[in-house]
């Protein structure tokens, strides 16, 4: 893969050298001049089950009822079996943190929330991406949003990190 097609995959000077880094340490990849996209990940679709909010919470974050699994960074498995139920909440933060298994989780990693509500990813740890939402690899710190008007489940995934995925259950 070269350096001009890792620039345009993720759209980011820092991350385009963390990309090119990681791509000399992999096997097969220096110099072979591939320009296959990165493998898809697909996540798993788990049963939905919705875990009752405690109290509504309409605030513009994560709180009460839409809390993450006991698995969530805590070496998965991800998506989380059980749902959090955060229709309560106009706004959702999922945090893209450390896993110590997995190098990378989604925290709360499968969720339920209402239409016409936004979900907010926010990277806790670096070398991430979210397919299908943003497949640009970034750093601690990067945040994309986006807002569910129609229901339906929506999995993601890292591609970065096999095992690494989530879902939005939207209702």
């Amino acid at each position: 893969m070269t350096g001009s097609r890792i620039a345009r995959m993720t759209g980011s000077p820092i991350a385009s050298a963390f990309a090119l880094g990681m791509c000399a340490l992999l096997a097969g990849c220096g110099g072979s001049g591939s320009s296959s996209p990165p493998p898809t990940v697909a996540p798993t679709a788990t049963a939905m089950t919705v875990v009752p909010s405690p109290t509504a919470n309409t605030g513009s974050a994560s709180g009460p009822g839409c809390l993450p699994a006991t698995t969530d960074s805590n070496g998965g498995p991800y998506p989380a079996a059980t749902s959090s139920d955060c229709t309560g909440n106009k706004t959702v933060e999922v945090d893209i943190v450390p896993d110590p298994k997995l190098n990378g989780g989604f925290s709360p990693s499968n969720i339920t929330i209402a239409k016409g509500t936004t979900v907010t990813w926010v990277w806790k740890s670096g070398g991430h991406n979210l397919h299908p939402f943003h497949d640009g690899i970034e750093d601690m710190g990067f945040k994309i949003s986006k807002t569910f008007d129609t229901a339906g489940a929506y999995p993601y995934a890292c591609q970065v990190h096999p095992g690494q995925s989530g879902i939005v259950h939207v209702r």
